[in-house]
Protein backbone atom coordinates (compact mmCIF):
# COMPACT_ATOMS: atom_id res chain seq x y z
CA UNK A 1 0.00 0.00 0.00
CA UNK A 2 1.47 3.30 -1.12
CA UNK A 3 0.83 6.78 0.73
CA UNK A 4 -2.13 8.44 -0.73
CA UNK A 5 0.05 11.65 -1.74
CA UNK A 6 2.91 9.19 -3.38
CA UNK A 7 -0.58 7.11 -5.50
CA UNK A 8 -1.96 10.30 -6.61
CA UNK A 9 1.24 10.99 -8.56
CA UNK A 10 1.10 8.03 -9.71
CA UNK A 11 -2.13 8.15 -11.19
CA UNK A 12 -1.59 11.42 -12.55
CA UNK A 13 1.74 10.68 -14.78
CA UNK A 14 -0.17 7.28 -15.72
CA UNK A 15 -3.70 9.59 -17.11
CA UNK A 16 -1.25 11.83 -18.47
CA UNK A 17 -0.13 9.71 -21.57
CA UNK A 18 -2.01 8.17 -24.28
CA UNK A 19 -1.12 5.04 -22.99
CA UNK A 20 0.00 4.56 -18.99
CA UNK A 21 2.83 2.58 -19.90
CA UNK A 22 4.60 5.34 -20.92
CA UNK A 23 4.63 6.35 -17.28
CA UNK A 24 6.66 4.23 -16.29
CA UNK A 25 9.74 6.22 -16.08
CA UNK A 26 7.95 8.98 -14.42
CA UNK A 27 6.53 6.82 -11.65
CA UNK A 28 9.31 4.75 -10.79
CA UNK A 29 11.00 8.24 -10.35
CA UNK A 30 8.24 9.51 -7.63
CA UNK A 31 8.82 6.18 -6.05
CA UNK A 32 12.68 6.33 -5.34
CA UNK A 33 12.04 10.04 -4.64
CA UNK A 34 9.69 9.28 -1.93
CA UNK A 35 11.65 6.37 -0.45
CA UNK A 36 15.08 6.98 -0.94
CA UNK A 37 14.61 3.61 -3.50
CA UNK A 38 12.68 1.82 -5.06
CA UNK A 39 10.83 -0.99 -2.42
CA UNK A 40 9.56 -4.33 -3.96
CA UNK A 41 5.97 -3.37 -3.21
CA UNK A 42 5.96 -0.29 -4.84
CA UNK A 43 7.23 -2.11 -8.18
CA UNK A 44 4.01 -4.31 -7.29
CA UNK A 45 1.71 -1.00 -7.42
CA UNK A 46 3.23 0.65 -10.35
CA UNK A 47 3.19 -2.42 -12.41
CA UNK A 48 -0.50 -2.65 -11.32
CA UNK A 49 -1.21 0.92 -11.82
CA UNK A 50 0.13 0.95 -16.13
CA UNK A 51 -1.31 -2.26 -16.45
CA UNK A 52 2.43 -4.17 -17.01
CA UNK A 53 3.31 -7.51 -16.01
CA UNK A 54 5.83 -7.09 -12.46
CA UNK A 55 8.92 -8.94 -14.73
CA UNK A 56 8.58 -5.90 -16.87
CA UNK A 57 8.57 -2.89 -14.23
CA UNK A 58 11.31 -5.05 -12.14
CA UNK A 59 13.27 -4.99 -15.70
CA UNK A 60 13.40 -1.33 -16.43
CA UNK A 61 14.42 -0.82 -12.69
CA UNK A 62 17.42 -2.62 -13.77
CA UNK A 63 18.31 -1.97 -16.84
CA UNK A 64 18.62 1.94 -15.92
CA UNK A 65 21.41 2.60 -13.09
CA UNK A 66 19.17 5.55 -12.24
CA UNK A 67 17.03 3.46 -10.02
CA UNK A 68 18.19 1.55 -6.75
CA UNK A 69 16.58 -1.36 -4.77
CA UNK A 70 18.71 -1.33 -2.56
CA UNK A 71 19.75 0.29 1.16
CA UNK A 72 17.93 4.21 1.13
CA UNK A 73 19.60 7.11 1.49
CA UNK A 74 18.43 10.75 1.57
CA UNK A 75 20.86 11.45 -1.01
CA UNK A 76 22.47 9.66 -3.86
CA UNK A 77 26.20 11.14 -5.10
CA UNK A 78 26.36 9.29 -8.78
CA UNK A 79 29.65 8.76 -9.84
CA UNK A 80 30.29 8.66 -13.54
CA UNK A 81 32.84 5.86 -14.30
CA UNK A 82 32.91 5.71 -18.12
CA UNK A 83 35.95 6.23 -20.50
CA UNK A 84 36.12 9.74 -20.37
CA UNK A 85 35.64 10.44 -16.59
CA UNK A 86 37.79 7.56 -16.05
CA UNK A 87 40.58 9.21 -18.34
CA UNK A 88 39.93 12.62 -16.45
CA UNK A 89 40.66 10.92 -13.36
CA UNK A 90 37.57 10.02 -11.94
CA UNK A 91 39.61 8.41 -9.16
CA UNK A 92 40.72 11.35 -7.38
CA UNK A 93 36.67 12.34 -7.11
CA UNK A 94 36.23 8.60 -5.61
CA UNK A 95 39.08 8.94 -3.07
CA UNK A 96 38.38 12.53 -1.90
CA UNK A 97 34.14 10.88 -1.56
CA UNK A 98 35.87 8.51 0.29
CA UNK A 99 38.22 10.21 2.36
CA UNK A 100 35.48 12.20 3.38
CA UNK A 101 32.24 10.24 3.98
CA UNK A 102 34.37 7.47 4.80
CA UNK A 103 31.95 5.06 1.81
CA UNK A 104 32.70 3.59 -0.54
CA UNK A 105 30.57 2.73 -3.59
CA UNK A 106 27.45 0.89 -3.55
CA UNK A 107 27.28 2.49 0.52
CA UNK A 108 25.55 4.17 2.93
CA UNK A 109 26.97 6.66 5.51
CA UNK A 110 26.09 5.77 9.20
CA UNK A 111 24.02 8.57 9.08
CA UNK A 112 21.86 7.56 6.05
CA UNK A 113 22.88 10.96 4.48
CA UNK A 114 24.27 9.86 1.48
CA UNK A 115 24.78 6.65 -0.85
CA UNK A 116 27.88 6.51 -3.69
CA UNK A 117 26.60 5.05 -6.64
CA UNK A 118 28.67 4.63 -9.81
CA UNK A 119 26.99 4.64 -12.99
CA UNK A 120 28.20 4.54 -16.92
CA UNK A 121 27.47 7.87 -17.92
CA UNK A 122 26.15 11.47 -16.91
CA UNK A 123 25.96 12.91 -20.32
CA UNK A 124 28.59 15.69 -19.41
CA UNK A 125 32.02 14.47 -20.82
CA UNK A 126 32.74 18.03 -21.31
CA UNK A 127 32.74 18.36 -17.52
CA UNK A 128 34.66 15.04 -16.53
CA UNK A 129 34.83 13.96 -14.29
CA UNK A 130 31.40 14.41 -12.39
CA UNK A 131 29.31 13.75 -10.15
CA UNK A 132 25.30 14.25 -9.43
CA UNK A 133 23.82 14.47 -6.26
CA UNK A 134 20.21 13.43 -6.31
CA UNK A 135 19.41 15.36 -9.84
CA UNK A 136 22.29 18.10 -9.74
CA UNK A 137 25.17 17.95 -12.06
CA UNK A 138 29.14 18.86 -11.00
CA UNK A 139 32.21 19.28 -12.46
CA UNK A 140 35.25 17.94 -9.58
CA UNK A 141 37.66 20.50 -9.62
CA UNK A 142 39.10 19.91 -6.10
CA UNK A 143 38.60 18.52 -2.54
CA UNK A 144 37.79 21.47 -0.85
CA UNK A 145 34.57 22.34 -3.69
CA UNK A 146 33.53 18.72 -3.44
CA UNK A 147 33.31 19.23 0.85
CA UNK A 148 31.51 22.54 -0.24
CA UNK A 149 28.62 20.76 -2.33
CA UNK A 150 28.23 18.06 -0.01
CA UNK A 151 27.91 20.22 2.94
CA UNK A 152 24.65 21.83 0.88
CA UNK A 153 22.88 18.58 1.21
CA UNK A 154 22.20 18.44 5.00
Amino acid sequence: MLPPELEQKLLEHANYFPRREQAILLCLHEVQDYYGNIPPFALERVAQILGLPLNHVENVVSFYDMFDRGEPARHRIRVCVSIVCNLMNKQRLLDAIRKHLGIGVGEVTKDGRFKLIAVQCLGACSEAPVFMVDNDTYKFESEEKLYEILSKYT
